[in-house]
C-alpha cells in the first residue's frame, strides 16, 4: 500500500514553488505525525509532500490523504478528483474540513474531522479491513495515548528556516473572533505530558520553534516545562499574547529559560478594532513599551497586525507603519482581517450581509473578501499592500534593526518579507518567513 501525505496551500506558495523559488518556511508537524501514526502492519510505503514546499504528488498512491487550510481547499478539491478517478482512495482532514465536514465529504471517500492522532490509523485499519467509514471525528484529548515520534525523515533536505518544530499543547484559552483554533479543538486547551514534551526537545538540533496557539497561556502549568527547557540549555521560539509583558516575573522567567523569540498578534493599533475582535486585553497606547521589555530580556518579536477589523479605518495602516519602526518590531506580518469558516467574524458578516467572495482560495489573508466597516474594499486592498511595502524599505529595516536588534534570523525574517512585499502583482501576506 502506499499512502500519500498532502499538506495543501495557497496560490502564492504554490507559484513560487513552481518559479523553483519557494518562500521559507517553518517545517509543518502535519506530516511528520501524521507519517508516524500509520500502522506498523500494514507495510505502507508513505510520502509526505508538502506543497509550500514542492510540487504536487505523482499519481500511483493507494491513498491519497489532504490536509488543508482554507485558501489551500480548492485545490485539494483538484487533487482529490484527479485521484478518485485513478481509483485513488481519498482522505481530506485539517482545518477547513472540520470546520464544513460536509463540504469537504463531497471531494472524498472520508473526512477526518479535529484531531488526528486516533482517527487517522483507526481510519486506515478500517480501510484494510474493508469497512471505511466516511466521516471520522475526534476532539478528545489528543495526548492521552502513547507519545509518538514524528517521523522528522519525511521533512528532510527541504530547505526550511526552522526544522526542530514541535508542539506542547494544543488549543488556546482565549476566543479571539477571527481565529480558528477554537473550531479546530471545540473550545478545548489540551497540554501535553511535560516529560514527553522534553523528550522530544531532548532530541532536536539548534533552537526549538513550538507551533502552539498560545505556549504561555497559563504560567504556572507551563512552568515545569520552561525549567527542563532550562536544564536542556535549549533556547526556543514560541506564539504568546502581549500578557506575558504585562507580567514582569513571567517574563523574566521565560528569558532565563530560553524564550529568543515571541510572535505575538497586536491585531490593530485601535484599541475598538482589538476589544471587538475578542483580544480587549491588548492595549495598543502599550504596546511600545511592551517590545521595548521584551528586547530588554533579549527576546526577538515578530508582531502580527490585521487590517480591516471593525475599528478600523483608512487611517490605520500609516499609523501601524509608524507604530512598528517606533517600537523596532523585529519582524513584522500584515494581513487582511479573512473570515475563515468555524469562526465568529465570519458569521457575524454573514449576519450582517457584508460577505463579497465565496472562493475559498481568496481566503488567504491577502483578498479582501468582505465589506469593511470604515474603508472601501480598494482602500483596503491598496493600504495593505502600501503598508507592507513601506515596513520593507531598506530605512525601515535599518530603524528596526539597527543595533542589537540585528541577528541572523531577524535579518532573513525581513529579507523574506521584502521578497514578498516588492514581489508586484503576486500577493502579499499569509507567508511566514
Amino acid at each position: 500500500m502506499r499512502i500519500d501525505l498532502v499538506l495543501s496551500t495557497n496560490r502564492t506558495y504554490r507559484a513560487a514553488v513552481a518559479r523553483g523559488r519557494p518562500f521559507a518556511s517553518y517545517a509543518p508537524t502535519t506530516l511528520a505525525q501524521l507519517a508516524a501514526l500509520v500502522p506498523a502492519e500494514l507495510g505502507a510505503s508513505v510520502h509526505a509532500y508538502d506543497l509550500t514546499m514542492q510540487p504536487d504528488p505523482p499519481p500511483g498512491a493507494d491513498v491519497l490523504a489532504i490536509s488543508s487550510i482554507t485558501c489551500g481547499a480548492p485545490h485539494a478539491y483538484r487533487l482529490a478528483a484527479q485521484a478518485r478517478a485513478r481509483g485513488t482512495t481519498v482522505v481530506i482532514g485539517g482545518a477547513h474540513a472540520t470546520a464544513l465536514p460536509d463540504e469537504a465529504a463531497r471531494h472524498a471517500d472520508a473526512v477526518v474531522v479535529g484531531h488526528g492522532e486516533r482517527s487517522w490509523p483507526r481510519l486506515l485499519r478500517d480501510l484494510a479491513a474493508g469497512r471505511l467509514r466516511e466521516r471520522y471525528v475526534d476532539f478528545d484529548d489528543p495526548f492521552t495515548g502513547p507519545p509518538v515520534e514524528p517521523d522528522r525523515s519525511q521533512l528532510a533536505g527541504r530547505g526550511y528556516l526552522a526544522s526542530s518544530t514541535m508542539e506542547a499543547s494544543r488549543g488556546c484559552s482565549n476566543a479571539c473572533g477571527f481565529c480558528t483554533v477554537a473550531c479546530l479543538t471545540a473550545g478545548q486547551l489540551h497540554r501535553r505530558p511535560t516529560e514527553d514534551v522534553l523528550h522530544e526537545a531532548a532530541g532536536l538540533r539548534g533552537r526549538v520553534v513550538f507551533l502552539d496557539s498560545n505556549f504561555a497561556d497559563d504560567l504556572e502549568a507551563v512552568r515545569p516545562l520552561l525549567l527542563g527547557l532550562r536544564a536542556l540549555r535549549k533556547r526556543f521560539y514560541a506564539g504568546v499574547t502581549l500578557r506575558l509583558a504585562e507580567d514582569q516575573a513571567a517574563l523574566k522567567l521565560a528569558a532565563d529559560c530560553g524564550l529568543a523569540g515571541a510572535l505575538i498578534g497586536f491585531e490593530s493599533v485601535n484599541e475598538s478594532a482589538t476589544r471587538g475582535a475578542g483580544k480587549g486585553f491588548n492595549q495598543p497606547d502599550r504596546y511600545v513599551e511592551a517590545v521595548r521589555r521584551l528586547h530588554d530580556h533579549g527576546i526577538r518579536v515578530l508582531g502580527c497586525f490585521a487590517f480591516g477589523l471593525d475599528g478600523d479605518d483608512a487611517s490605520v495602516f500609516e499609523r501601524t507603519v509608524e507604530l512598528a519602526d517606533r517600537a523596532r518590531i523585529d519582524i513584522v506580518r500584515y494581513a487582511i482581517a479573512t473570515p475563515l469558516p468555524g469562526t465568529r467574524l465570519l458569521a457575524d458578516l454573514e449576519a450582517q450581509g457584508r460577505i463579497t467572495d465565496r472562493d475559498w482560495e481568496r481566503y488567504d489573508t491577502e483578498h479582501v473578501v468582505f465589506r469593511p466597516a470604515g474603508m472601501t474594499e480598494q482602500q483596503l486592498h491598496e493600504g495593505y499592500r502600501w503598508a507592507y511595502r513601506q515596513t520593507y524599505r531598506a530605512g525601515s529595516i535599518w530603524r528596526r534593526l539597527a543595533g542589537r536588534n540585528l541577528t541572523p534570523v531577524t535579518l532573513a525574517g525581513n529579507l523574506g518579507f521584502r521578497r514578498i512585499a516588492y514581489t508586484a502583482d503576486q500577493g502579499l501576506g499569509g507567508v511566514t518567513p
